[in-house]
């Protein structure tokens, strides 16, 4: 491969973080195939292979210093290079045979184990929450760890029907990516913003900006007696917070605070492409520190597939050959109004895939 056939930019180049014996590897891998949880081969034409080892790390892939330095020692001794995974995991890719072994059993006992591959738990996704995001509405980083804590096993086990993907997310914006996954759980606020009318007029908002950042239009200029302020419509307000962005000193979240837990979505190349998750339970109680109604329902969904699930079915096929009333009845789940062929009802979709409660 000739070293000038990208445009020179700005951007790092990715090739010179991949050394040169990995790099002859580029566009010859063939296939890959499962060694045991957490270690991929992947063979190439020649007939050579190489091994990747993938680890699951903290929930949004929050690391200190001091374990980006214990992952690069890592790398140093056993393996060609590293990378993320883009559901914030970590990958070591030409991890050297006749150490593997002993790769393993360090990264055990340092807490950092390997797994999440094949038809297993992958690493549960999430944002960052309250750790540095004024919209979250509950704490995705700590519903992640509670939930992984409590399905630790199925990351190891290789016994569901197929791979498992659960994304948790903490508010309707969707970064956890909540609506693209088997499992995803997603938190929300269930009353409007609150607008402080004092307060916003104290502030002196740009009210163009204001208005025109609400992406469904719920807000709306209102004269009181000491100048313009505005009024929010409860039925077209899908709790975003963009408003809050823009006016955080007169317009604060609503009190009431749950998640949601949705399956179904999925990014594969299924026949139909990939597709949203639809909503099965609503209005969750997200109490810390247990979260213990969130847990039930995720386990009430994970044994309702492994028990009905065939080999191979993704959930989001699994809900559609069973169907949503066999569904329900096997997980407890209230339907949800206006769900029809896995499909979010209309108005509780915005075009840019955020959701509205």
């Amino acid at each position: 491969m000739a070293n000038d056939d990208l445009p020179a930019g700005l951007m790092p180049d990715y090739r010179r973080q991949i050394p040169p014996e990995l790099m002859a590897y580029r566009g010859n891998l063939i296939s890959h195939e499962l060694v045991r949880p957490g270690v991929i081969r992947h063979l190439a034409a020649g007939g050579t292979a190489i091994l990747t080892v993938r680890i699951i790390l903290p929930p949004n892939g929050l690391l200190s210093a001091t374990t980006l330095r214990q992952l690069a020692r890592w790398i140093r001794t056993y393996a060609r290079t590293g990378r993320r995974t883009s559901r914030q995991g970590f990958e070591f890719v030409g991890v050297r045979p006749e150490l593997l072994d002993t790769f393993l059993a360090e990264l055990a006992a340092a807490g950092f184990p390997a797994g999440g591959t094949g038809n297993s738990l992958h690493q549960i996704k999430c944002c960052t929450s309250f750790v540095h995001c004024q919209n979250a509405a509950v704490d995705a980083p700590s519903i992640a760890k509670v939930l992984a804590d409590s399905l630790y096993r199925e990351f190891f086990c290789q016994e569901l029907p197929a791979p498992l993907k659960i994304s948790v997310t903490g508010c309707p914006n969707q970064c956890g990516g909540g609506v693209e996954a088997d499992i995803g759980i997603s938190g929300y606020f269930a009353t409007v913003p609150q607008v402080d009318d004092t307060a916003l007029l104290a502030a002196n908002i740009d009210f163009g900006h204001l208005l025109s950042g609400c992406p469904v239009g719920a807000i709306r200029p209102r004269q009181v007696a000491g100048g313009t302020t505005v009024v929010i419509n409860a039925n077209r307000c899908i709790r975003c917070t963009s408003c809050i962005q823009v006016a955080p000193e007169g317009i604060k979240p609503g009190p009431e605070r749950y998640v949601s837990i949705a399956v179904g979505g999925h990014g594969g190349n299924s026949r139909r492409g990939p597709e949203m998750a639809a909503v099965v339970f609503t209005r969750v109680p997200a109490t810390a520190v247990g979260y213990g109604a969130i847990i039930a329902r995720v386990q009430r969904i994970i044994a309702a597939w492994r028990s009905g699930g065939k080999p191979g079915e993704r959930l989001h096929t699994f809900v559609e050959r069973v169907g949503w009333p066999a569904f329900f009845k096997a997980t407890g789940a209230n339907p949800v109004a206006d769900i029809v062929d896995n499909h979010f009802p209309v108005i509780s979709l915005r075009q840019d895939l955020h959701l509205r409660y």
